[in-house]
């Protein structure tokens, strides 16, 4: 994980102090009090803290971390977590949401714990603006994944979600890269730089291990050698050339259940989740 910038540090206190002077407290503790400073940072500071905290889901992990102090859990969060606490809640959370099953999680050094358990889980359709590369297939009925997955074996990669389409490139075993989403017949959209590229079949990929979540997929970074070793036309697949329009995508919400337990006591809350077009979890 990557640190904050002192720019981006500095940012984010002056809009979070802006926000919290206009907020009143019970206890007397005034607009810096750790609790209604979590809650300003929660409202303001979720897109910041995601363009910080390193890169493939890291990303993701920072969008939840500033929506849960946010929302419903602020006060919570905010009154009785430190900084590290609410990093490591943020990311049992992304885990419940991303599998659907309950995790568990529990402080490395503040005797705090929580359980965070999916109650419920429905598909809505959302309109999206996809872009791809002009050779590549308009994708259907997709499935928003947004996440670093990686080959399991060398892979061929299609213009179609079809193993009768034209080959446009090539998946070495072990590589990563963005998995824009999932069409219905199994196929997994591959993305490079937020375009969409080409087609591979699901069960030759998988999502990349927790150690490497946080790393840059190397799809994206692939230099022009390697690219035209594994079939890909860097030129023809430059972002600048691709044709940009608005498709039906399916996005996951979810209602979420939080057990929490701090030396202050413990607590219940709930909370609705639903992904937005590019595959973030928004809380709230």
């Amino acid at each position: 994980m990557t640190r904050f910038s002192k720019t981006a540090l500095a940012t984010l206190l002056a809009a979070s102090l802006g926000l919290s002077g206009c907020v009143t407290t019970d206890g007397g503790g005034g607009w810096g009090n750790k609790q209604t400073l979590g809650t300003a940072i929660g409202a303001v500071g979720g897109a910041l803290l995601g363009g910080q905290i390193g890169g493939g889901s890291g990303k993701a992990v920072a969008a939840i971390l500033g929506a849960l102090a946010g929302g419903a859990l602020g006060n919570w969060i905010g009154g009785n977590l430190d900084q590290k606490d609410q990093e490591s809640l943020a990311r049992s959370t992304q885990q419940a949401l991303e599998t659907g099953r309950t995790t568990t999680w529990a402080s490395d050094h503040s005797g705090a714990t929580a359980t965070v358990r999916p109650v419920s889980t429905r598909t809505v359709e959302k309109q999206a603006q996809v872009k791809r590369a002009p050779t590549v297939a308009q994708p259907k009925n997709l499935a928003v994944i947004n996440q670093s997955y990686e080959a399991k074996t060398s892979a061929n990669l299609r213009a179609a979600p079809s193993t009768n389409a034209a080959k446009v490139g090539g998946l070495a075993a072990g590589q990563s890269f963005t998995a824009q989403g999932r069409t219905d017949n199994n196929w997994i959209a591959v993305s490079r730089k937020g375009v969409t590229i080409g087609y591979v079949h699901a069960p030759l990929v998988a999502p990349v291990s927790v150690a490497r979540a946080d790393s840059a997929v190397d799809l994206d970074n692939i230099n022009v050698a390697r690219a035209k070793a594994q079939g890909f036309d860097l030129d023809a697949i430059a972002p600048e050339k691709a044709v940009s329009e608005t498709v039906a995508v399916h996005t996951t919400c979810r209602t979420m259940e939080y057990q929490l337990n701090t030396k202050n006591g413990s607590d219940t809350k709930t909370v609705d989740a639903c992904q937005d077009n590019n595959g973030a979890w928004q809380i709230g």
